[in-house]
């Protein structure tokens, strides 16, 4: 019975340690983007947006936490930052070495590996988080559970949850592929770049005017996101790269804003949750009883990928 008890605190004490760990990064980040959004508003937000989004991201991380731990465990694939080295992670199809690159001798040749490590791995990921994202658009299966996350109507850094089944689907539609298709060996690489990177989604989704100019034909920002989160037609299918605009780009779904575009965001045909338990049970519930109104267009039903809107 002690070995027992003993085994159930380790695994207690092993969640809410990772649960606090991954809590660190959205914290901290949050709050810089919120004084952002608050000192250069591109778009003002409500106290109760912000209040609304904490509760559901610390929810939504607190589910993960459990639930990763669980794919881990069976899979033996953990889910890394970019740039990152885990042992033990399973042998893959292909393995990209960049160690010789991060521990050169050269500086110039390190950096490099640094940035390979950290970008180049990003946009490979971001592959399967391309057609991932697509796949969630185009089927009405997926498309009942990452509608939470565009129901949002406020969107900044903190108003940006998705539902909590989202990393399982992340984990099945980019990080087992990547593990076991491409293998990266990095090296050691500088934790402000891992930070910065395992932060970006944040940036996209914020409603400050900071934005990266036209850096934003490399990386993702908060103006190209905006677009995919918005309400109207003419954006519909367009923009599902995360990290950058290359695969949107090469498979022609990218659209690049004007700099005085910034379109209303949310659905016209689904409630925004306001509630813990809405935010939970939004994915179960059918469409009648999600609609703000009777009577509205589904406009935001997506069809299939590729679709020009």
């Amino acid at each position: 019975m002690l070995s027992l008890l003993g085994d159930v605190y380790s695994a207690c004490y092993g969640f809410v340690n990772a649960m606090l760990i991954r809590l660190e990064y959205p914290a901290v980040t949050c709050l810089a983007y919120l004084t952002f959004e608050l000192l250069l508003p591109r778009t003002r937000n409500s106290l109760q947006s912000y209040v609304r989004g904490g509760l559901f991201v610390v929810c939504g991380i607190a589910v993960n936490t459990l639930v990763l731990t669980i794919l881990q465990e069976l899979s033996g694939v953990s889910q890394v930052a970019a740039g990152t080295t885990v042992s033990g992670q399973p042998a893959s199809l292909v393995t990209l070495d960049l160690a010789r690159f991060t521990t050169s001798d050269n500086l110039a040749i390190r950096v490099a590996g640094w940035a390979a490590a950290t970008f180049g791995v990003a946009v490979i990921a971001d592959f399967f988080y391309y057609w991932t994202h697509r796949a969630q658009h185009t089927f009405a299966w997926l498309w009942r559970f990452h509608r939470v996350h565009h129901s949002v109507t406020e969107m900044s850094a903190i108003n940006s949850y998705h539902h909590v089944t989202e990393d399982f689907f992340q984990y099945v539609g980019v990080t087992l592929p990547l593990a076991f298709l491409l293998g990266v060996a990095a090296g050691p690489v500088p934790w402000l770049l891992i930070v910065l990177f395992n932060t970006h989604t944040y940036f996209t989704h914020s409603s400050t005017r900071i934005n990266i100019g036209p850096l934003r034909y490399v990386f993702t920002d908060n103006r190209l996101h905006r677009i995919h989160q918005s309400r109207e037609l003419r954006h519909m299918n367009r923009n599902f790269g995360t990290t950058t605009p290359l695969w949107d780009v090469l498979f022609g779904t990218a659209y690049f804003p004007r700099a005085d575009e910034w379109p209303q965001v949310g659905l016209v045909d689904v409630q925004e949750p306001q509630t813990l338990r809405d935010y939970l049970m939004l994915p179960f519930r059918s469409d009648a009883e999600v609609a703000p109104q009777p009577g509205l267009r589904p406009a935001t039903r997506l069809s299939t990928p590729g679709t020009k809107g």
